[in-house]
C-alpha cells in the first residue's frame, strides 16, 4: 500500500483538511473578539501561532488513533475486518462540510454588507442668504491621488496621569515620533494641524483613517509619575482597524529619546519601510533628546496659536518667545524652536512703538533665528522652505528663485510659510500643485486650501479656487480668510450679485474689505471709499498699514496705496510684506515701484516682472 493511500485509510487528509477550515473559523472570531475587547494585535498572532504549533500534532494523532464505536483506540489495536474506517471518515466529511458552509457564509456576509459610511469629520457649512450652493465636485477631485499605502497618521498620545502638566509631556512625545516618521523616505505622515485636531476625541480609527487621508494610525497613551513612564503604543491599518504592532515600555525620562527611536523604527518594520544606516542616522540626530525641552516648547507653541487667533498679540508672542528660549537653552540643535521665535522679531520689526535701533536689532535677531533654523533643520524639505523665508527677508533676492523651485519640487511635506508670496510673480502652477500635496498631508487644516485657492486664483482657475475655499469652510465655517477668497473668486468669475448677497450675510472682522472689493467691481467707487475707510478705522498697527494698501487700491486711491507702500519699503524686511500684500490683494499691481524703490531693487534681482496680471477685473483703479 502506497503512503497516500495509507494517509487516506488513517483520515489523516480529512483532518488535516478539517484542522485548516476549522483554524480559519477560529482566527475569524478571535480577530472580532479581540477587537471589540479591544485587545492588542499580539494576541492574535498568539493564537495563529498556537494553531501553527497544533497542526503537526493533530496529524500525528490522526496516525496514531482510530476513533471506533467502543471509543478511541490505537491504530495498531483496531479490529479491521470491521470496517470502521469509512464511518469514521463519514463523520470527518460531515465536520468539514459544516464548516465549509460557516466559512463560505462569513465570507459571504462580509462581502453583501456594504461598509458602513464614515460621518463628516468636518462641519457643514451654513447657507448665506442669498448664496447658490457650490458643490467641490470632479474639479477638485479628481486633482488629489488615492491614499498611498505608506502612509501613517500620528494621534496625540492619550495623558493617563492625573497631572494636566503631564499633557505637555504627552504632546511633545507625539510630536517628535510624528516628526521621526515624518524624515523617513517614502512614507507619508500626515502633518500635525490635522492629526492634533482628534486630540480628546473617542473615534472608530477607521473614520479617523478616512478623514486624515491615511492607511494607518499611530496611537497611544502616556502614563507618568516623577522621572518615570509607562508609554503604550500600536499601529492599526485603518481600513479595518487591525493592529498591526503594539508595544508597552517602561523607562525613566532619561531614556525617552530610545523609545521614541524604537517606535519609529518598529513602525516602519511592520509597514514594510526600509530605512538603510544612513537614513537611520539623521533621524536619530535631528530628534530632541531634552525632555523638559519639547515640554518647553510645546507650552511655547499653546501660546504662540493663542496670540495668533485674531490680530497679532506681541506681549502673548513674548511669552511664548521665552518658552522657545528654555527649549534652545536646554537643546541648542531644535530647529522648530529657532523657526517659531523668529516670528516675534519679524512682528517686531513692523510695528510702531519701537526705535529704529530696535527695529534693526529685531531684525538681526530674526535673520539669526532663521538662520540656525536651517541650520538645525530636519531634513532637506524644511531646510529648502525655510531657506526661501530667509531670501525674502534678506537684502539680496538674486538666490530666491533657485531656492522656491527647490522648496516647491519637495516631495515631503513641510508646512510652508512665506513662500505663499510667490504666485504673483512666477511659479503659480507649481504653487497650486505644492499647495495640493499639502492638503493631501494636512487635510483638517484650512489654511492649506486658502493658500492653494491663491495659487488658482493666479493661475487663471478661478472656479477651482472658489471650490477649494468651500471646501476649506467645511472644516472651519466662517473663516475669514475663506470668506475673502470666496469673494473674489465670485468676482473674478463675474457673479457680482452673489458676492454681494454673500457678504452682506457675513458679519466677519473683515465685512467691510469685501464690501469694498464688491463695490468697486460693480464701479460704485464711493461706496467703496466708504467701506474702506470704515475697515481701516477697526484696524491697528501693522495690520492697519497693511490693508491700507489693498483697500486703496481697490477703492482708486492710489496715493494712499503708495503711502502705505513706502512705509514698507523703509524697514528691515518691508519688501517681504510688500509683496504679501500685492498677493493679497489680487488686483495687479497695487502701488507705484516709483514709491517703493527698495521693492524694485529686490525684483530686479530675483528677475521678477512687474506688474503683476490682474486676476480680478475691475478691482483695482490702475496707476
Amino acid at each position: 500500500m502506497s503512503l497516500f493511500e495509507e494517509l487516506k485509510r488513517r483520515n489523516v487528509i480529512r483532518v488535516a483538511l478539517l484542522y485548516g477550515v476549522a483554524a480559519w473559523l477560529t482566527l475569524q472570531v478571535a480577530d472580532l473578539l479581540f477587537e471589540a475587547m479591544e485587545l492588542p494585535a499580539s494576541w492574535l498572532r498568539l493564537v495563529l501561532a498556537l494553531l501553527i504549533l497544533g497542526f503537526p500534532f493533530a496529524l500525528i494523532f490522526s496516525w496514531v488513533f482510530e476513533m471506533t464505536p467502543e471509543g478511541l483506540k490505537r491504530e495498531k489495536d483496531v479490529d479491521r475486518s470491521r470496517s470502521i474506517t469509512p464511518h469514521t471518515g463519514r463523520k470527518i466529511n460531515i465536520l468539514i462540510a459544516v464548516l465549509l458552509v460557516l466559512a463560505i457564509g462569513s465570507v459571504a456576509v462580509d462581502r453583501l454588507i456594504p461598509e458602513r459610511e464614515a460621518p463628516a469629520q468636518t462641519a457643514a457649512v451654513e447657507d448665506a442668504p442669498g448664496e447658490q450652493t457650490v458643490d467641490p465636485s470632479q474639479l477638485v477631485a479628481e486633482k488629489f491621488a488615492p491614499v498611498p499605502e505608506q502612509s501613517i497618521a500620528v494621534l496625540p498620545f492619550v495623558n493617563m496621569s492625573g497631572d494636566e502638566e503631564n499633557e505637555y509631556f504627552a504632546d511633545g512625545l507625539s510630536e517628535e515620533i510624528l516628526n521621526f516618521l515624518a524624515g523617513i523616505p517614502d512614507l507619508q505622515v500626515t502633518a500635525r494641524t490635522s492629526s492634533f485636531q482628534f486630540k480628546g476625541k473617542n473615534m472608530d480609527v477607521r473614520e479617523v483613517g478616512e478623514a486624515l487621508n491615511a492607511a494607518h494610525v499611530l496611537e497611544g497613551s502616556v502614563r507618568r509619575s516623577g522621572d518615570r513612564a509607562r508609554i503604550t503604543a500600536q499601529l492599526i491599518r485603518a481600513s479595518d482597524g487591525y493592529h498591526l504592532w503594539s508595544e508597552t515600555y517602561d523607562r525613566t525620562l532619561d531614556d525617552i529619546f530610545e523609545v521614541q527611536t524604537d517606535i519609529a523604527e518598529s513602525v516602519t518594520r511592520a509597514l514594510g519601510v526600509v530605512m538603510d544606516d544612513t537614513q537611520r542616522q539623521q533621524m536619530q540626530d535631528a530628534g530632541v533628546r531634552d525632555v523638559e525641552a519639547f515640554i518647553a516648547f510645546q507650552k511655547g507653541r499653546a501660546k504662540f496659536m493663542e496670540a495668533h487667533v485674531d490680530e497679532v498679540n506681541l506681549d502673548m508672542m513674548a511669552e511664548a518667545g521665552d518658552w522657545f528660549t528654555e527649549a534652545i537653552r536646554r537643546e541648542p540643535r531644535f530647529a522648530n524652536a529657532y523657526f517659531l521665535r523668529s516670528d516675534l522679531y519679524a512682528h517686531r520689526t513692523t510695528t510702531d512703538a519701537i526705535s529704529d535701533d530696535e527695529r534693526k536689532a529685531a531684525y538681526e535677531r530674526y535673520i539669526s533665528d532663521l538662520a540656525s533654523a536651517s541650520e538645525y533643520a530636519r531634513g532637506n524639505a524644511e531646510k529648502a522652505m525655510i531657506d526661501v523665508d530667509r531670501t525674502l527677508a534678506s537684502s539680496n533676492w538674486g538666490p530666491l528663485p533657485e531656492r522656491v523651485e527647490a522648496a516647491l519640487s519637495a516631495e515631503k511635506c513641510v508646512e510652508p510659510v512665506w513662500i505663499e508670496v510667490i504666485p504673483p510673480f512666477a511659479y503659480a502652477e507649481k504653487s497650486l500643485d505644492f499647495r495640493l500635496r499639502e492638503i493631501e498631508c494636512d487635510p483638517l487644516n484650512f489654511y492649506p486650501y486658502y493658500s492653494a485657492a491663491q495659487s488658482a486664483m493666479w493661475s487663471g482657475q478661478p472656479e477651482l479656487a472658489l471650490q477649494l475655499s468651500m471646501r476649506g469652510l467645511e472644516i472651519e465655517p466662517e473663516q475669514p480668510f475663506l470668506q475673502s477668497m470666496i469673494t473674489v473668486a465670485l468676482l473674478a468669475l463675474g457673479r457680482i450679485d452673489e458676492a454681494r448677497a454673500r457678504v452682506e450675510g457675513y458679519d466677519g472682522w473683515n465685512r467691510d474689505l469685501l464690501l469694498t472689493s464688491v463695490a468697486a467691481a460693480s464701479g460704485d467707487m464711493a461706496v467703496a471709499r466708504e467701506a474702506a475707510a470704515r475697515m481701516l478705522e477697526k484696524a491697528r498697527g501693522w495690520t492697519r498699514r497693511f490693508l491700507a494698501i489693498e483697500v486703496n487700491a481697490v477703492s482708486g486711491n492710489r496715493k494712499a496705496a503708495n503711502e502705505a507702500a513706502a512705509w514698507f519699503d523703509s524697514i528691515p524686511a518691508g519688501q517681504l510684506m510688500l509683496a504679501g500684500a500685492t498677493m493679497e490683494c489680487m488686483c495687479g499691481a497695487p502701488f507705484d515701484l516709483e514709491a517703493t524703490p527698495v521693492f524694485a531693487k529686490r525684483l530686479k534681482e530675483a528677475g521678477f516682472s512687474w506688474p503683476p496680471s490682474n486676476p480680478v477685473a475691475k478691482r483695482a483703479a490702475g496707476p
